[in-house]
C-alpha cells in the first residue's frame, strides 16, 4: 500500500505532463479555424460535334469544369468544453482538499455546504434544461479557471530560474556563477523577444513563444511541487494546473485566440517580473551559501528573510499594475475570451440570440479579435444578412489579415454582383500573399468575370506555378483552352494530366482532345467507381458517355433519375439516360425518351434534340445487319439492337408468333412504323401483323398510306394484303 502511495507523485507527473503536451500540440496545430477552404465547382456548357466520325454536323453542349474556392465558416466544438469541464470540476475537488487541510475545517461541514447550496441553486433553476444547466454552471467555472491561470503563472514563474539555478551549479563559485548570470540572461532576452513579437513592437523568428514558455514552467512547477514535503502544496498546484488547463483545452482548440493571448501577455509579465527579482531573493537569503558554492537550488523554498511568496505577492502586485499601465490589455482580453467561451456553449445548447449576445459582449472588450467578428459572420451568413457578414469578416481581418478572411469576403462581393469590388478586395490580398495559389485562382476568376481574359489567364498560370501538384489549377487551364482557346496548355502537360484520377480534370481534358479531334493518351482510362452527387463526377459521367458512346461505362443513370436530388440538381441527365440506352442496344426505348424530352424542353433544346433524334434514325436506317436468326431469344434481340431493319423484322416476327408472341411481334411492327412513317418498306410488314392482331382500322388505314408513298410496293403486296384482310374477318365471325 505504501509502495502505491508512492507512486503517486510520478503518476501525477506523467499524467499533467501529458495534458501539457496535449496542449502543446493543440497550440503548434493551430487549432481549429474559423475558415476552411472548399473547392467550388461550376458547370460551364461547352457546344460541340457530337458525331465527329460522321459528316453529321449536329452540334450539342458537354460541360466543362471551371473551379475556385469557396472559405467555409466553422463553428465551434463542443468536446474540448466538456473534457475542460471534466479536469475544473477534478481540479475544484483537489482545491477543496487544500482548502479543508490549510484552514482545518471538518469534511463533514464543507460536504453540508456544498449540498445546501446545491440545493437551493437547483430549487431557484429547476425549470432549466440539461443544456442550459451546462451553461449556467459553466459560467463560474470560467471564471474560477481564470482566477487560477492568473495565480499558476505567479507560482510557476520561478520554475525556470531555479531549474537553471540547478543545472548552473559547477565545481566552483566563479563557474557556477557565469554559467547561472548567462543562463539568466539569455532567458531573460528571449522573454523580451517573445514580449515584443506578441504586443506588436517588433517581428522576429529568433525566439520561443510565451505559451511554450508557460507550458514549461508548469511543468516544472509541478515537479518541484511534488518535491515537497507538504502535500498540501502539492495539491494546491494540482489544482491551479487542472483548472489552467480547463480553460487552455476549449480556448486553444476553438481558436479563440484572445484569450491565448491574454495569457500569454499574463505569463511574460510574470516571468519577466520574476527573472528581475529572482537574483534579488536568492542575494537576500542565501548570501553565505552561494559565497561558499553550495547547491542552495534544493532549500530555495525555505528562505530565511524574504519567503519567495512574498516575493510572487510583489510580483502579483507589479504586474497587475503593468497590466492597468497598458490601458488593461490583457483584462479586457481575458474578459473577451469569457463571453467567446459562453458563446460557444450557447452554439451548441442552440440559443441564438444568447450565443450573439455574447459574442458581441466579446466585441466591447476586445473589438478586432477573429473569434468574435468570425462567429458572428457565421450567424449572420446563417441569418441571411449580408452586409453584416461582410462588415465582420472585414474587422477580422484589419489587425490578423489572413488570405481566407480576403477571399470570403470577395465572393461576397461576387456574389452580390459587385465584380470590381471583389476584384479590388483580392489585389490587396494578392500584395499581402503573392504565393496563394488560392488568391490567384480567385483572381483569374473575377477576371473572367469582367470579361478581361488575358489577364484571367494569366492568373490562371500563375497559380498553376504557385501549386504545380494541385488539380484545381490543371483543370482550370484546360477549361482555358477549350472555353477561351487561350492555348496555355502544353503537349508535355496533357501526357502528364492524363493520369490524373481527378474528375475535373480528366472531363475537361476529354472535351480539349475532343475538340481538337485529337486521340486520348494512352494513359487516359474509364472509372467505374461510385459517384457522388458532385459537378465533377457528373461532367466527367456526361462528357465520357458522349464521347465514348458504346464503349462507354454502363452507369446506373435510371437510379440516380429516381433521386429527386440529381434530376433537381442535374436536369441533363434525362437526356443521358436515352444516350446511354441508344449506344447500349436499347436504341428504341432511347428514341421514345428522347421525343418525350424535345415536347418538354425550350425551342433551342428541342431543336438540338429534334436533330440527335433524326440522327439516331438515320443510323438505325442504315444499319445493314445480316443475322441468322434460330429462336425467339435470338429473334427478341435482334429486334432491341435493330428495330427499324426490314430484314430482321422479317425474320424475327415469324419465330415470336411461334412462340405465340403475337402482341411482341405486333408491337415491333409498330413502332417501326410510327418511327418511320415516310419509309414505305415497314408498311407490309404491319398490315400484315394488323391483320393478324384483328386490328383492321390500322392495317386499312396503312394500306390507303401506302398506296400514296410506294403504288408499285402496294400492288406488289395488294393480293396478301386482300388474303390477310380475309382471314381477319373470318377470325371475327368465328
Amino acid at each position: 500500500m505504501k509502495q502505491r502511495i508512492d507512486q503517486i507523485p510520478t503518476i501525477w507527473f506523467i499524467f499533467s505532463s501529458l495534458i501539457g503536451l496535449f496542449c502543446l500540440g493543440i497550440y503548434v496545430w493551430g487549432g481549429i479555424e474559423g475558415l476552411a477552404w472548399e473547392e467550388v465547382s461550376e458547370l460551364i456548357p461547352q457546344s460541340i460535334s457530337l458525331f465527329p466520325e460522321s459528316n453529321n454536323t449536329t452540334q450539342s453542349s458537354i460541360f466543362l469544369v471551371r473551379q475556385h474556392y469557396y472559405v467555409k465558416l466553422i463553428a465551434p466544438v463542443f468536446w474540448p468544453i466538456v473534457v475542460g469541464a471534466f479536469l475544473a470540476i477534478f481540479g475544484l475537488t483537489l482545491l477543496g482538499q487544500f482548502l479543508q487541510s490549510w484552514a482545518k475545517v471538518n469534511w463533514r461541514q464543507i460536504l453540508l455546504g456544498i449540498l445546501v447550496w446545491c440545493g437551493i441553486i437547483f430549487w431557484r433553476n429547476i425549470e432549466l434544461s440539461p443544456m442550459e444547466w451546462f451553461g449556467f454552471l459553466h459560467s463560474p467555472l470560467i471564471i474560477i479557471s481564470g482566477i487560477a491561470v492568473t495565480w499558476l503563472c505567479i507560482l510557476s514563474s520561478s520554475s525556470i530560474p531555479s531549474f537553471m539555478l540547478e543545472i548552473s551549479h559547477g565545481p566552483d563559485k566563479a563557474s557556477s556563477q557565469r554559467k547561472f548570470v548567462g543562463l539568466l540572461l539569455f532567458y531573460l532576452v528571449n522573454l523580451i523577444l517573445s514580449m515584443g513579437n506578441l504586443w506588436g513592437y517588433w517581428t522576429s523568428t529568433l525566439y520561443v513563444p510565451a505559451f511554450i514558455i508557460l507550458e514549461i514552467s508548469f511543468a516544472l512547477g509541478m515537479f518541484r511541487s511534488l518535491r515537497l514535503e507538504d502535500k498540501s502544496q502539492q495539491k494546491l498546484f494540482a489544482a491551479l494546473f487542472l483548472l489552467s488547463h480547463s480553460i487552455l483545452i476549449p480556448f486553444l482548440w476553438n481558436n479563440n485566440e484572445v484569450g491565448i493571448q491574454a495569457i500569454e501577455s499574463w505569463g511574460i509579465m510574470t516571468h519577466m517580473a520574476m527573472t528581475l527579482l529572482f537574483p534579488v531573493f536568492l542575494w537576500t537569503n542565501f548570501k553565505e551559501p552561494i559565497q561558499q558554492n553550495l547547491a542552495i537550488y534544493k532549500v530555495i523554498h525555505k528562505a530565511h528573510f524574504i519567503p519567495i511568496y512574498l516575493i510572487q505577492i510583489g510580483v502579483f502586485i507589479l504586474c497587475v499594475s503593468w497590466v492597468f499601465a497598458r490601458q488593461g490589455t490583457a483584462w479586457h482580453q481575458m474578459v473577451a475570451a469569457y463571453y467567446n467561451e459562453q458563446g460557444d456553449v450557447e452554439h451548441v445548447g442552440g440559443g441564438r440570440m444568447l450565443e450573439e449576445m455574447a459574442y458581441k459582449n466579446a466585441m466591447i472588450h476586445s473589438k478586432l479579435n477573429q473569434k468574435s467578428n468570425l462567429s458572428l459572420a457565421r450567424i449572420s451568413q446563417d441569418a441571411g444578412d449580408i452586409e453584416k457578414q461582410a462588415y465582420y469578416l472585414q474587422t477580422s481581418q484589419i489587425k490578423y489579415p489572413q488570405e481566407k478572411n480576403f477571399v470570403a469576403l470577395a465572393n461576397i462581393y461576387g456574389n452580390e454582383n459587385q465584380w470590381f469590388e471583389s476584384l479590388f478586395t483580392l489585389k490587396k490580398a494578392h500584395q499581402l500573399f503573392p504565393e496563394s495559389a488560392q488568391i490567384t485562382t480567385q483572381l483569374s476568376r473575377v477576371y473572367e468575370q469582367l470579361k478581361q481574359l488575358d489577364s484571367a489567364a494569366y492568373f490562371a498560370v500563375m497559380a498553376k506555378e504557385l501549386a504545380p501538384k494541385t488539380p484545381i489549377t490543371w483543370a482550370n487551364l484546360l477549361y482555358f483552352d477549350v472555353h477561351h482557346g487561350s492555348k496555355i496548355v502544353q503537349k508535355n502537360e496533357i501526357a502528364l494530366w492524363s493520369t490524373s484520377s481527378d474528375r475535373a480534370v480528366k472531363s475537361n481534358l476529354l472535351a480539349l482532345l475532343w475538340q481538337k479531334k485529337q486521340a486520348l493518351p494512352a494513359d487516359y482510362k474509364q472509372e467505374a467507381l461510385d459517384f457522388q452527387l458532385d459537378v465533377r463526377d457528373f461532367a466527367y459521367i456526361y462528357n465520357s458517355s458522349l464521347y465514348f458512346k458504346g464503349q462507354s461505362t454502363v452507369y446506373p443513370i435510371q437510379t440516380w433519375i429516381n433521386d429527386p436530388n440529381w434530376l433537381q440538381k442535374f436536369p441533363e441527365i434525362a437526356f443521358l439516360d436515352a444516350w446511354q440506352d441508344f449506344y447500349h442496344q436499347q436504341p428504341l426505348r432511347a428514341l421514345n425518351k428522347l421525343d418525350l424530352l424535345v415536347q418538354r424542353e425550350n425551342e433551342t433544346k428541342a431543336q438540338e434534340y429534334l436533330l440527335i433524334l433524326h440522327h439516331w434514325k438515320q443510323q438505325l436506317l442504315e444499319v445493314k445487319a445480316k443475322v441468322q436468326l434460330e429462336n425467339v431469344s435470338q429473334a427478341r434481340s435482334a429486334i432491341q439492337n435493330y428495330p427499324f431493319s426490314v430484314g430482321i423484322l422479317q425474320q424475327a416476327l415469324p419465330l415470336l408468333h411461334q412462340a405465340n408472341k403475337h402482341q411482341e411481334a405486333y408491337q415491333a411492327s409498330l413502332a417501326a412504323v410510327q418511327w418511320n412513317e415516310e419509309q414505305a418498306e415497314f408498311y407490309p410488314i404491319f398490315i400484315n401483323e394488323a391483320f393478324q392482331q384483328g386490328e383492321k382500322s390500322y392495317a386499312e388505314e396503312a394500306m390507303a398510306r401506302l398506296k400514296k408513298l410506294d403504288p408499285a410496293l402496294y400492288q406488289t403486296h395488294a393480293t396478301a394484303f386482300s388474303v390477310a384482310k380475309a382471314k381477319a374477318v373470318n377470325r371475327q365471325k368465328f
